[in-house]
């Protein structure tokens, strides 16, 4: 696979880092612009991947959250809604009077009563996905977050029996067609392989790693019948822009799984 050559830059402003053949600045600091829905709509980001560490709390995560929608109605503020590993837990950008704002978790029946209003402790990891859903009535803004570019060859997550909300933990967008995964499950058979869940912002697109005969393995959509047939299999070019969650579902049970990274750096 070949990797990209990227030359970093000082970012001035606050603009979407894509990993290109050249981009050129002195610093390893930057910015990354994420689209957020529309109102009421959702979708599946990192606000964890490019950070200076490889966790940040829930209130740290966001550069520019006063441009997002904060309220004292739970239905009406912006959310971020974290997969537990067996069910959801969702937070929403309360806003005290005016003078703060805070994500705070909430709960069927609405927020905690006002006077117990406190910003919750959630830690966000590089390699987390979230769900992220703009509040009824609200404005999509984009979503910034800040921080340093990776550098390390490849970053080993641990994925469940099952489900895994998941961001490319690197600091550049992606092609199925580029994305390694060690210790992923590649195979003939859909069924017993792993695979990749995108949402499209309606419904989801899955692609499994389909196994040649031993020799290759890529990332090849799938449907209610299975693959394409044998002599037709080819990758499936997909992009994922920097930013952008997927599922991955593991076929065989708890793993270790390793992303490698596309690029090089070079001053």
């Amino acid at each position: 696979m070949k990797k990209l050559m990227i030359t970093l830059t000082m970012v001035l402003g606050v603009t979407a880092y894509v990993a290109a053949d050249s981009v050129t600045t002195g610093n390893v600091l930057g910015y990354v612009k994420t689209p957020a829905p529309a109102a009421d709509g959702f979708e599946i980001m990192s606000i964890a991947s490019f950070g200076t560490n490889d966790t940040v709390n829930i209130q740290d995560a966001i550069m520019n959250q006063e441009d997002l929608n904060a309220s004292t109605s739970k239905e009406n503020a912006d959310k971020i809604i974290v997969w537990s590993g067996s069910g959801y837990i969702k937070y929403g950008l309360y806003d005290d009077g005016g003078t703060n704002s805070f994500w705070m978790k909430t709960g069927s029946l609405g927020w905690v009563i006002a006077s117990q209003a406190a910003p919750a402790n959630v830690t966000i990891s590089r390699q987390d996905a979230v769900w992220f859903q703009t509040g009824t009535g609200g404005t999509a803004n984009s979503i910034v977050t800040s921080g340093s570019v990776r550098n390390d060859q490849q970053f080993d997550v641990s994925v469940g029996d099952g489900f895994t909300l998941l961001a490319y933990p690197f600091t550049s967008s992606i092609n199925l067609t580029n994305l390694v995964v060690s210790n992923a499950t590649a195979s003939v058979n859909k069924v017993d392989a792993d695979k990749v869940i995108v949402w499209s912002g309606s419904g989801y697109t899955k692609y499994g790693l389909y196994d040649d005969g031993g020799t290759n393995s890529f990332w090849m959509k799938t449907g209610s019948l299975g693959w394409v047939i044998s002599s037709q299999a080819t990758p499936t070019p997909v992009d994922l822009p920097l930013g952008k969650g997927f599922w991955y579902n593991s076929a065989d049970g708890a793993k270790t799984i390793g992303f490698e990274q596309i690029y090089t750096l070079s001053e």
